[in-house]
């Protein structure tokens, strides 16, 4: 007699993950070893040590551009989703499913002009980097007033490691050096106090749509929370949160992706690495003394991310390439 083996949606979804995104984004990506402070350092670069002879020459912006546009889907759809759609093939051609996604689950956009492009490579980063992280929230099916997505946090995932729960609220900007740190440091400054994140949290948490079991669990923990104590203010449905979140030993982590035009960082690949560690003592110039906020006590992590070519990235040959 055989035995039924009952396989979890996040083990599922982890699978299929690793193939079409995973074990490409580790090619495609040179992962440095983090630098630990105040604050956590990850620098990333394009991985031309396996790519190149001397010069970044095999157009980075192509390849890094169709990692970011395979990861749309999974961007756009809950795990629970994911997984379902695989098995009952409407994503057995994934570059259909991602202009699919492109159209049904994201509002119309200004392509050059949307923080689109950030936002799916911070989501990349993160599933690849933690493996053991879940969706707290869809956020591509919530929609607002003007049809855009949800103003607030651009990913919202958790881990649950040995019983320790983490809210993951992350940031990201792709663009200028000087537009990525002005935007995270204003994002870090408006976006991570108490009023603002329980506000955010609450709306996400009504909405547990297409989430792993474990993402559904967290989501109903804090939706109770939420209807228990609609009816009061918003100081006391905040200062109601932090106190939860303090009790039951949930933690905060803001992953800050700063992916920035910084093409002569790869002009000569053999001090790419020592190019790189200067990178992140710039970050950490600025940002170490940014990392306490009104009511909670984060643990930030810097993603430091130079792009060769930031323009050609959000081009019709790079992310956009047959989306519009």
């Amino acid at each position: 007699m055989l035995e039924v083996m009952n396989v979890s949606i996040a083990e599922e979804y982890r699978k299929i993950y690793n193939v079409y995104v995973c074990k490409e984004l580790e090619q495609e990506i040179a992962i440095y070893e983090a630098e630990k402070g105040i604050n956590n350092y990850q620098p990333l670069s394009h991985n031309c040590a396996q790519k190149c002879a001397g010069n970044c020459n095999h157009q980075c912006h192509k390849s890094l551009g169709k990692l970011m546009r395979k990861n749309i889907v999974f961007y756009c759809y809950g795990e629970d989703e994911i997984v379902t759609n695989f098995q009952n093939g409407l994503f057995s051609d994934l570059e259909k499913a991602t202009k699919a996604a492109y159209r049904l689950r994201l509002p119309k956009r200004q392509p050059n002009m949307d923080g689109l492009p950030s936002e799916v490579l911070l989501d990349a980063i993160i599933q690849s980097l933690f493996p053991d992280a879940y969706k707290m929230a869809v956020r591509t099916i919530f929609r607002q007033n003007d049809n855009n997505e949800i103003k607030g946090y651009d990913l919202t995932y958790f881990t649950n490691m040995h019983g320790t729960i983490t809210l993951w609220l992350g940031q990201a900007k792709l663009g200028s050096k000087q537009y990525c740190k002005n935007g995270i440091l204003e994002d870090l400054e408006k976006k991570y106090t108490d009023l603002y994140m329980a506000n955010q949290i609450y709306f996400m948490a009504d909405k547990p749509t297409g989430l792993t079991e474990e993402g559904k669990q967290i989501a109903n923990l804090l939706n109770r929370l939420n209807m228990l104590n609609a009816y009061e203010d918003d100081d006391n449905r905040a200062e109601q949160l932090m106190q939860f979140l303090k009790t039951q030993n949930i933690d905060i982590c803001i992953p800050c992706l700063l992916a920035y035009n910084k093409a002569d960082v790869y002009a000569d690949v053999r001090k790419l690495e020592n190019k790189m560690k200067s990178e992140m003592a710039w970050a950490k110039g600025i940002f170490e003394k940014y990392f306490k906020f009104a009511g909670i006590e984060p643990k930030l992590i810097f993603i430091i991310f130079p792009i060769d070519d930031i323009e050609a990235l959000r081009g019709d040959e790079g992310f956009y390439e047959g989306l519009c």
